[in-house]
């Protein structure tokens, strides 16, 4: 529904044919196929128990298929597919703050919840409870550090996320703006009003930061590498050479390690087959579902109480509602919700959809799109992914030139000591490196000119194929694509 819109609904079973008009169904209206998937739910929900026992763990239950249930209803409610989500009192916010509400306190009272109580907590919700019912977990995919074989699945995440100097395949670089993105401390948002300095971005910042990303200096275990330090700098020597610390060649200086195990991924091949289960729909993401219902509602109050959830879970300061402060309208709330998923989400595949189904790349007038302006959110549109580099001072030969001065820096955000650690790698960064001047960007043409984001407003909805539409004439083109004869399609998602 979200890739296409709608779809033709087939509940009965149909003989094959080419020429049977019966079988001929048009695509359904999203009003339709959203009433069938929830009926889906509802049946599944009650046919599902609310939890397996442990040799069936990771199937789906009754919980599970109301909180998809609610996922798909907050869907429904967004802009995209609602012509009216300006509206307080549109049922489509109320039915998906229902469903959300529902799902929440059938999961609650089969044992589900946020999980932990400190970041360290948060940071191990993926590995902690490996193959085993973790109270966080509504959705998940199992797998195995067994090595791969017919019927086994293992997780490529640890190995892809990893420096070269770990045997990993050299880590995903964090481009500048997720690394300005993440609240501070208290909660409050990183600007230099508030006293955030990009060029040590890495003091006083929100605990999930920590545990998001991994940075120069910064503590990152492997059970294979022990107490290991990261190192991401670079410097030059004649003749216009370079090299990086530890052969680890990122284009930014913090790299992403949300979701790692600590622990080591295999006694059988290093990182190449991780355990690391995959959580798809986390109990924290139904929160945020339902804070987003009430923002939409105008109900700021409960939208905040839902958000202050979040954020106490990870131990951020209850001053000023978490940080949030006091939102003065239904768009800052609903802003505020969105932020919130882009931090505590971060890498786990949903900011997308999220971008999607409120229409972030742009605002159209024309098509009904201006959710940036109401919201106050510059569109993602024309925008670059950049990377920064931490460079040497001054020029060295091909020997590392700082690997004696930095073996006394460690920042273990377990540690008691850790805001010292920090200051002392702050000491460290300014008489040893500076950031190259010219921001990098992180994608990149044939000629190496930095690509921005195009993101076209008929792209929100996939429109048919030629080869679907050829097979298949009865089916209306979607609007804003060509049908197979070139003429404007007529179907309307918003139906």
């Amino acid at each position: 529904m979200r890739v296409y819109g709608g779809v033709p609904i087939i509940t009965t079973v149909q003989n094959a044919s080419a020429d049977d008009p019966s079988t001929q169904l048009p695509r359904a209206t999203v009003t339709e196929l959203v009433a069938q998937i929830t009926a889906d739910f509802d049946s599944a929900s009650a046919l599902l128990p609310t939890v397996w026992g442990t040799t069936d763990y990771g199937r789906f239950t009754s919980g599970a298929a109301l909180a998809m249930k609610s996922r798909v209803l907050l869907t429904y409610a967004s802009p995209l597919f609602n012509p009216d989500w300006d509206n307080s009192g549109n049922v489509r916010w109320q039915k998906a703050l229902d469903a959300g509400l529902a799902a929440e306190a059938a999961l609650t009272a089969a044992g589900y919840g946020l999980y932990g109580a400190t970041a360290k907590d948060w940071s191990e919700i993926w590995t902690k409870n490996d193959n085993a019912f973790n109270k966080e977990a509504i959705v998940v995919r199992l797998l195995s550090k067994t090595v791969a074989s017919s019927g086994v699945e293992s997780n490529g995440w640890e190995r892809s996320i990893r420096v070269s100097k770990q045997t990993g395949s050299g880590g995903v670089s964090a481009p500048k703006e997720m690394i300005d993105l993440f609240p501070l401390a208290n909660g409050i948002r990183p600007t230099i009003a508030n006293g955030y300095d990009s060029l040590h971005f890495f003091m006083n910042r929100d605990p999930r930061f920590y545990r998001t990303f991994a940075f120069s200096g910064s503590r990152w275990q492997l059970k294979e590498a022990g107490n290991d330090t990261i190192w991401l700098y670079r410097w030059t020597y004649p003749t216009n050479k370079v090299s990086y610390s530890d052969n680890n060649q990122t284009s930014s200086p913090a790299i992403v390690r949300k979701m790692t195990n600590l622990g080591g991924a295999s006694t059988v091949d290093g990182l190449a087959y991780s355990g690391t289960d995959i959580f798809e729909y986390r109990y924290a993401e139904l929160l945020l579902n339902i804070a987003e219902c009430y923002a939409a509602k105008g109900d700021i109050g409960n939208a905040v109480t839902y958000l202050g959830r979040i954020r106490a879970r990870v131990g951020i300061p209850s001053a000023s509602n978490y940080g949030i402060g006091t939102l003065a309208s239904k768009y800052e709330a609903i802003e505020a919700c969105l932020y919130e998923r882009r931090v505590e989400l971060a890498y786990e595949g949903k900011r997308f959809w999220d971008a999607q189904r409120w229409m972030l790349y742009n605002d159209d007038a024309s098509a009904g799109n201006t959710t940036c302006a109401k919201l106050g959110i510059a569109p993602i549109n024309g925008t670059v992914r950049t990377g920064r580099l931490w460079q040497y001072k001054v020029a060295a030969t091909s020997a590392d030139p700082l690997k004696t001065t930095r073996a006394t820096i460690l920042c273990d955000p377990d540690a008691a000591t850790f805001t010292t650690q920090l200051n002392s790698l702050k000491t460290f960064f300014d008489a040893n490196l500076v950031v190259v001047a010219t921001d990098q960007p992180l994608d990149r043409d044939a000629s190496g000119n930095a690509v921005s984001i195009n993101f076209r407003q008929n792209y929100y909805i996939y429109g048919l194929t030629a080869t679907v539409l050829s097979l298949n004439p009865w089916l209306k083109q979607t609007i804003g694509w060509n049908d197979y004869s070139g003429a404007p399609g007529t179907y309307d998602y918003r139906q």
